[in-house]
């Protein structure tokens, strides 16, 4: 299914406005909450065999059994590569139309707070932190994203800020 110019459930369709005024009244609440997401050992051996980041701690269940989490775990990179997987179930940062683009920017900030084990059901939570306008037609969007799991509840594993730049009019011109 394409996210293509899909608006989160929380945002107005149709609007004749920019997407960034549609996004301003939510400065500072939630905008979303992930789907729940399953750390399997597959996912995990294969980030290794991409990244070239084998470790026991990450891909031997055995030695993982004797170390200090009873369990492989989650490379950092890895819940941090989930990022666009969590936003796009908002729409994010799929909105492109003509006149208006949604792009990563990057990211401020990223802490790896509490390890995620092989198993564990994580899940974002998406808070609309700013909105900053840059130029004419250029905003920098910042999104809170803090994971959480099943097995730790609220106490969070990662925290980062994800940067966007909700570019629309005469500027999208430029950013192509």
């Amino acid at each position: 299914m394409s996210h293509a110019n899909k608006r989160p459930e929380s945002m107005p369709e149709g609007a004749d406005i920019p997407f960034v005024e549609a996004l301003r009244p939510m400065i500072g609440t939630e905008v979303h909450v992930s789907e729940w997401f399953e750390v399997e050992q597959p996912d995990l051996d294969d980030f290794s065999r991409i990244t070239h980041d084998w470790d026991y701690m990450h891909n031997d269940p055995e030695w993982a059994k004797t170390g200090p989490w009873g369990e492989t775990i989650a490379h950092g990179y890895f819940l941090l590569s989930l990022a666009s997987h969590f936003m796009g179930g908002m729409g994010f940062p799929m909105v492109q139309t003509s006149n208006e683009r949604m792009l990563n920017y990057g990211l401020d900030r990223v802490r790896f707070l509490e390890p995620v084990l092989c198993g564990d059901r994580i899940r974002a939570r998406l808070t609309l932190s700013d909105i900053v306008e840059r130029r004419e037609g250029v905003n920098l969007v910042n999104i809170r994203m803090v994971y959480e799991s099943e097995r730790l509840g609220s106490k969070p594993h990662l925290v980062a800020d994800v940067l966007m730049l909700l570019v629309h009019g005469d500027a999208v011109d430029e950013a192509r």
